[in-house]
């Protein structure tokens, strides 16, 4: 590191005055003298080197004191500190103990919490490897693709009051009127929303993702403390509220059965198990990261703000300078299970959901009112 903050502090306070500048050099000496302790702390790394020996009792030496100043004399150097230290003095010796203080990647302004949040993550990562990965595995394999894409349907259908409480929130009569087209459609020619009928022709109305949470967001509100809760998985203290929200509106719009135990158990399982199956190659990345709790936070918090943002107008967000919303890389998802060439078997994209209830959806092969787009594809350059 060269010359350390405290050595600088002891040549400063060791250095005689100049006689043109005398009482400058004396107010720099004693600031550098009072200040070399937090100074010290403020830089990072911190490096300590200490024989094998020294290194337990350096916590319990007390520095000392430094002496009184008299007006035209030096001040000498505390005890034991040469008067001119070399600047190769404060590198580490070979064979030393080193000890190297760095803020670690888990540690942001953003997850105050992040103890408990690993915690929990590698529990929840502990589970999902010994029973939830190998059942959502066997549901993929044993349930056709068609009827976990209608169940899913099903789910997406029942989240459409969702949908159109938030658009009317934000202020989007027209897209509410659509949500609500869809609904219609496919709760009647869908069969209970089993069919995605309502995007087909002559009707042309896209599914669009939307909830409290991003109610809160689009409205100023920011995310909170991120959480990594079991059960829910990652998420944000405004992303929670909002998803508590969301699985209110259906029990309270309907009463029975949505608002029974068995509705929110047998719901909640399935999507679990779809979202499960969909997302399979992006847990697969994240644990194969250097850190897969920070690579599986900055993929939560990456994906959400695109979300909010892309619910802006493009001339907003000209005008409030917030980039385009572009979604973080979602590896395609491989059925290894279905007979290679077969509909089953072609890779899929999924974007997750944004509320508590329906699961994830296909990505659209345009971005839509409240969608960001996704990354582009990488070209494959044909070997030479």
């Amino acid at each position: 590191m060269g010359v350390s903050t405290i050595t600088l502090a002891i040549m400063l306070a060791s250095a005689g005055p100049t006689s043109q500048d005398d009482g400058d050099t004396r107010v720099v000496r004693d600031m550098a003298v009072r200040d070399a302790p937090m100074l010290a702390l403020a830089e990072q790394p911190v490096l300590v080197s200490a024989p094998p020996s020294e290194v337990g009792a350096q916590a319990e030496e007390e520095p000392a004191a430094a002496p009184p100043e008299v007006p035209g004399e030096t001040v000498p150097p505390p005890a034991g500190a040469p008067a001119d230290t070399p600047a190769e003095a404060s590198a580490p010796a070979e064979g030393d103990n080193v000890i190297i203080v760095n803020a670690s990647p888990r540690h942001i302004r953003a997850d105050p919490l992040s103890a408990i949040n690993v915690a929990t993550f590698e529990a929840v990562t502990a589970v999902d490897k010994a029973v939830v990965a190998p059942v959502a595995g066997n549901y993929e394999k044993i349930v056709p693709k068609p009827v976990r894409n209608g169940l899913r349907n099903v789910l997406i259908n029942l989240a459409e009051p969702i949908v159109f409480v938030n658009y009317l929130l934000q202020f989007k009569p027209g897209k509410a009127m659509e949500t609500l087209g869809r609904f219609g459609i496919n709760s009647t020619i869908g069969v209970a929303g089993l069919f995605d009928m309502a995007k087909r022709k002559p009707f042309h109305l896209p599914y669009r993702q939307n909830g409290f949470a991003n109610t809160f967001g689009y409205h100023g509100i920011g995310n909170g403390p991120y959480l990594f809760l079991p059960v829910l998985g990652p998420t944000t203290a405004r992303d929670l509220v909002g998803r508590v929200l969301d699985l209110s509106i259906v029990p309270t719009i309907f009463g029975s059965p949505f608002n029974k135990p068995v509705y929110a158990i047998g719901t909640g399982t399935v999507k679990s198990l779809n979202d499960r199956v969909e997302f399979d190659e992006q847990i697969t990345a994240s644990r194969a990261a250097a850190d897969p709790y920070v690579a599986t936070r900055d993929f939560y918090l990456k994906r959400r703000q695109a979300e909010v943002n892309a619910l802006h107008s493009a001339e907003y967000r000209a005008r409030k300078g917030i980039p385009d919303p572009v979604l973080p890389t979602i590896p395609p998802h491989v059925n290894d299970n279905a007979p290679k060439g077969s509909d089953a078997a072609r890779p899929t994209v999924s974007i997750p959901s944004s509320t508590g209830m329906a699961p994830a959806a296909p990505a659209p092969e345009a971005p839509v009112s409240g969608t960001p787009a996704l990354p582009p594809a990488a070209e494959t350059v044909p070997a030479p």
